[in-house]
């Protein structure tokens, strides 16, 4: 067989080429000009396999989480201490324009009153490219007056100072972008990665609204073909890589950069060929903007950098600004009758815009967790105000009680005096009323499954069930909207029993729950006369709800025996499970005096101990017996006690006599041996 198999096949010598790059020798190798490649197909690689999050990782990124908290929380307490120094509210209210102070003498300060003063402020402070500050709070907002260029946090923080320059009621607002609460929450990370290489809109600067007083876009069409040419002389190409941040910037400052061929060699990310690409348009425009003003100075990729800044909005999903983390509010109380705070973003130019801010936030990639208010060296959670879909961040949030523990003594110095406590009064209102009247969500699996406010009875658990069934908020796909208040909890009978609760006679089950078996509990199944295995696959499981259950009503104890069940014990789950006319004595040994003084007693089960291998187990804690027999049996439990511990400590001296009997007895035998055949010395 092995030499007609050799007969049929014809063999040829060839010579394989090595593979010049890691992509070659991965697809194959090249002879005469013919590739070989082999695709492997998912089925036979095999998927990846998932690993669940263990406790421990769930209990440290929580700590991680809570720290983060933390140390941003006492970082806006920073900026905000920062806001207030005299010197840095001076030198901004030296800048400002006279006819801008005007527009604030209004008793009634409305927010169209403060348009006028952030525009300006805006045109003369400007976020720089690098939002990564190792400065100080009050560092940056100095560099920032000095340069009027800085971080968005600085800058943020000077409009806050501003604004409290001018005796406005100004608050430091920043949302904090903290760890994630759960491990398997830190995977995003690469989803965003993979997001933007697949051309998000948010990868590169976005125009929003351009300034009428720019040239249009047919004014540059020409000088941008040009610049285009250049481009694909020198060789751009869309080829993987990355740019450091560091060489853009040194594109913008420097002329000479803009001009230098590029090395066809190094490769570029497509993000960056799309950089360099609008580098090239807007020198190009650039000179058409300068050509006519002979007497500008500035150099001409300045000139456009500083136009762009001024005419142009970067408001939402810049990449020069990010997402909207620092913002500030202004308390006006022009607004509504009693007053509200407004949002002001210094960073965008956008006054009043708190229903974009979220919107916005998710364009970038960021989830608006928490959104803190700084004043007076206090802090306040007004995140209701700015987030409308509260079901999407509601399992991303820490512990409500942990998080309204740290921030209760911030939020009595944010009050502060009596008008500011007034104020906070009426913004916890506000807010708790935006929490009561949140819209009705559009998504049915994620919103409904666990919203604090609306249900639908489609996506309740097993274990729950609505009742009554009204009234109906609204519909979504068809399916009608209940209020998550009339989601109640069903139990078993059992399980009322432990809450001290019956089921009413007469009552038929809310739900029948369908369980099948485990392939473990089948083969525990009995067996009939003929050896056959009787395969009862499922079983029927009736559920009640709190409606249909009444106060437990046990026998009372009579002639001192007490009630006790089929196993002779008494199951005390909670203090309403024990039966009258008895008491529950939950001391060690105490069943032994009881038996001694043949007094009726039952031991106490008071749940179950889960073991590894073992299944459950009844936990024991104490006796239960007819309260006239207590303090007979707590008198003769004292005395077995103190017997108990008399010979106790009467066996711990014997114990220790024996011990140093023993150990002098070692000590003079070690002498003796040593003054007859040693050197007599002890």
């Amino acid at each position: 067989d092995e030499d007609n198999y050799s007969d049929d096949c014809i063999w040829e010598d060839g010579s394989a080429l090595e593979a010049s790059s890691k992509k070659d020798s991965e697809r194959g190798c090249l002879v005469d000009g013919i590739s070989v490649e082999l695709d492997i197909s998912q089925e036979v690689s095999g998927k990846v396999p998932t690993r669940r999050a263990s406790s421990e990782e769930k209990e440290i990124a929580e700590l991680v989480h809570k720290t983060h908290l933390l140390c941003l929380l006492g970082r806006g307490r920073l900026m905000d201490s920062a806001c207030d120094d005299p010197l840095i509210q001076a030198s901004l209210l030296s800048l400002v324009p006279d006819h801008l102070f005007k527009t604030l003498q209004n008793p009634k300060l409305t927010s169209s009153c403060l348009s006028q003063l952030v525009g300006w402020f805006r045109n003369n402070f400007r976020v720089r490219s690098s939002n990564i500050s190792e400065r100080s709070c009050h560092s940056s907002l100095v560099s920032l007056l000095q340069t009027r260029e800085g971080t968005p946090e600085a800058v943020a923080g000077l409009s806050v100072s501003l604004f409290r320059a001018l005796n406005l009621a100004a608050r430091f607002v920043s949302m904090l972008d903290v760890a994630p609460l759960k491990p398997e929450a830190t995977k995003s990370n690469s989803m965003e990665k993979s997001m933007k290489r697949k051309g998000d809109i948010f990868s590169s600067p976005t125009l929003m609204i351009a300034d009428p007083g720019l040239p249009s876009s047919d004014s540059i069409s020409s000088e941008s073909n040009i610049a285009v040419g250049k481009s694909i002389q020198y060789g751009w190409k869309n080829q993987d890589s990355c740019i450091s941040n560091k060489r853009k910037d040194k594109m913008l400052d420097d002329p000479s950069v803009s001009g230098v061929p590029v090395d066809i060699s190094e490769s570029k990310r497509k993000g960056d060929v799309e950089f360099e690409l609008q580098m090239e348009v807007a020198l190009a425009a650039t000179a058409i903007i300068s050509s006519g003003s002979p007497n500008a100075t500035t150099p001409p990729y300045k000139k456009l950098k500083r136009d762009f800044s001024n005419g142009l909005s970067t408001a939402m999903g810049s990449k020069k600004t990010g997402a909207p983390i620092y913002w500030s509010e202004v308390f006006c109380n022009g607004e509504n009758l009693t007053g509200r705070w407004v949002h002001v973003d210094a960073v965008s130019a956008i006054v009043d815009g708190e229903g974009n801010v979220e919107a916005a936030a998710a364009a970038c990639k960021k989830s608006l967790r928490y959104a803190v208010a700084f004043s007076g060296n206090g802090a306040k959670d007004v995140t209701r105000r700015y987030c409308v879909k509260w079901y999407k961040i509601a399992s991303e949030r820490v512990d409500s009680t942990w998080w309204d523990s740290v921030l209760a003594p911030l939020k009595e110095l944010e009050s502060g005096t009596t008008e500011r406590s007034t104020r906070s009064s009426m913004e916890d209102s506000e807010l708790v009323t935006r929490a009561l009247t949140e819209p009705l969500p559009t998504n049915q699996q994620q919103a409904y499954r666990n919203h604090q406010l609306y249900a639908i009875e489609r996506w309740i658990k097993k274990y729950e069930v609505l009742h009554p069934k009204e009234p109906v908020l609204g519909y979504c796909g068809g399916h009608p909207v209940y209020p998550r208040t009339c989601v109640q909890k069903l139990h078993t009978k059992e399980m009322w029993l432990r809450e001290g609760l019956q089921v009413k006679a007469g009552e038929s089950p809310a739900k029948v729950l369908y369980m099948m078996h485990s392939e473990a509990k089948r083969k525990q199944q009995p067996v009939d006369h003929d050896g056959n295995r009787r395969d009862e696959e499922t079983t029927a499981t009736a559920l009640y709800g709190k409606w249909q259950t009444e106060p437990l009503r046990l026998p009372r104890a009579v002639d001192g025996i007490v009630p006790k069940n089929e196993r002779g014990q008494v199951e005390v789950w909670s203090e309403k499970c024990i039966p009258p006319g008895t008491v529950h004595l939950r001391y060690p040994r105490i069943g032994g005096v009881a038996r001694k003084l043949g007094i009726d007693f039952a031991p106490a089960m008071v749940g179950f101990e889960w073991r590894r291998g073992g299944g459950s187990v009844p936990v024991f804690d104490g006796i239960v017996l007819c309260s006239e027999f207590e303090d007979a049996v707590m008198e003769a439990y004292s005395e077995e006690e103190g017997r108990r511990e008399g010979e106790e400590k009467r066996r711990r001296e014997m114990d220790a006599c024996r011990r140093w009997h023993q150990l002098l007895s070692s000590l003079a035998t070690l002498r003796r041996l040593n003054c007859s055949y040693g050197d007599g010395k002890a």
